[in-house]
């Protein structure tokens, strides 16, 4: 029985001779791509904005590659519910359905359960969206991950204390949520490691009445250095508000959720302070190329604003396309060959699958620290997060690098530009300053 490399090798050979000797159009091959998403469950609204970006990828992909080549990539979907069970069953449909490779997975659990399959049959399984850190710690040779792993999220937040002198004292202040907790004991661990107290842990109920500020005396109370705030509900703005007329002021504010990453918040609040900075896996503002495309295409499709969620899924169609074009042959073995040896540029950052620690096929993007300032969030200018030096000579970091250079030589390698790594890093900086006294401006990795 022919496999799938002898069926691709004859049909490109029959395809090219139709199109040379009689003149015919050339067939386009088939690339299946499996796609594994909640479509349906607790977690069908971030399946469904996966989707929907997954969609539009394809649609693009498939549109300027008609001139270009003669592959077509086909997505098959099967609905994992956020479930293992549910998961390793839809992963066996997607492996009988013959596809080349597959990409989603948003729970945890189900996508530990759907990898070990994936590993089990040989199908390169591209991980978007879920972060525990064991997924890339077991060895499994086919299984890759885009999104950062859950234990380094907070490495931006931590490069921006060692920043920041002076802060002694820090509260918290948390909706009563499994949001809330989690952030509270990620945030713990980066406060204990700076050496810095948290002196009060407070926390509202988001059923509270809308006029009842109850946690407000306390935050007065504590009089923090340092204010840490997690919320996703519409108290965002109050407690912005509160901040701005606190007797004591916080001299730096974190603040995580859904409603910081919006600019109505802050303008709703009439915050004029500065300093106060929020973070994100993804941002519209993210200063990577294609961004602002990938944006205004899914706003016109869909009418809604792209997420970190879709920036993801739409980056995983990406690499999984740069990786079909790159391969010798639609076989899983060759996609994910071509899988290892990616190094490219997407909508979610830098792309390539690293191995580190207990990690292997780790792919290490930087999340984005966003300062409030003259009524827009802009991306904090100065951090560097560096994939490992061996990177540094790689064209595919120079976009980042053009979009942030603005200044001298000297005032790039002292002010830095976000996740660069880049050829013209080599060049224009590393020409005037040694790789000691650029380290010593660098964070992360």
């Amino acid at each position: 029985m022919l496999n799938n490399k002898k069926i691709f090798i004859i049909v490109l050979i029959t395809a090219l001779l139709g199109s040379v000797v009689f003149g015919f159009p050339a067939i386009a091959q088939e690339i299946r791509i499996g796609v594994l998403l909640p479509l349906n469950g607790k977690l069908a609204i971030i399946g469904d904005l996966e989707k929907k970006a997954v969609e539009l990828a394809q649609e693009q992909i498939n549109t300027s590659q008609e001139v270009t080549t003669n592959q077509e990539i086909v997505l098959m979907f099967e609905d994992s519910m956020g479930e293992p069970e549910t998961a390793k069953q839809a992963m066996e449909q997607l492996i009988d359905e013959g596809v080349s490779a597959i990409i989603g997975g948003c729970s945890s659990s189900a996508t530990f359960a759907a990898a070990a399959l994936a590993e089990d049959k040989g199908i390169p399984f591209l991980i978007t969206t879920a972060s525990a850190d064991r997924i890339t710690e077991v060895d499994m040779k086919y299984i890759f991950r885009l999104c950062l792993p859950s234990s380094e999220q907070t490495k931006t937040i931590a490069a921006l204390l060692n920043r920041r002198k002076g802060l002694r004292r820090a509260a918290i202040l948390r909706e009563k949520s499994r949001f809330g907790e989690y952030e509270t004991r990620k945030i713990l661990k980066v406060c204990r490691r700076a050496r810095i107290l948290i002196t009060d842990i407070v926390s509202y109920a988001t059923s509270e009445k809308p006029d009842d500020a109850a946690y407000f005396p306390r935050l007065q109370e504590a009089a923090p250095d340092l204010l840490f705030v997690f919320s996703k509900d519409l108290e965002a703005t109050r407690i912005l508000a509160l901040c701005e007329v606190m007797e004591l002021p916080p001299k730096l504010i974190v603040a995580k959720g859904k409603p910081f990453l919006n600019p109505l918040t802050f303008l709703e609040a009439q915050v004029a302070r500065k300093n106060i900075y929020t973070i994100s896996l993804w941002h519209p503002s993210a200063p990577y190329p294609g961004v602002g495309e990938f944006i205004k295409a899914f706003s016109d499709k869909y009418g809604i604003e792209a997420d970190y969620h879709a920036a993801q899924a739409y980056a995983a169609m990406q690499v999984i396309n740069d990786a079909v074009s790159r391969a010798l042959s639609p076989e899983p073995a060759d996609i994910k060959e071509a899988l290892e040896q990616t190094e490219m540029m997407t909508v979610y950052g830098p792309v390539t699958f690293q191995s580190y620690g207990d990690k292997d096929r780790q792919n290490r993007p930087s999340p984005l620290l966003l300062e409030w300032q003259e009524g827009q969030l802009r991306p904090v200018q100065y951090m560097f997060c560096f994939p490992p030096f061996s990177l540094w000579t790689s064209s595919c970091f120079r976009p980042v690098l053009q979009a942030w250079q603005k200044g001298s030589r000297s005032h790039v390698a002292r002010h830095g530009i976000y996740c660069a790594s880049s050829r013209a890093i080599a060049a224009n900086t590393l020409a005037s300053v040694s790789k000691s006294e650029m380290m010593q401006y660098s964070f992360g990795w």
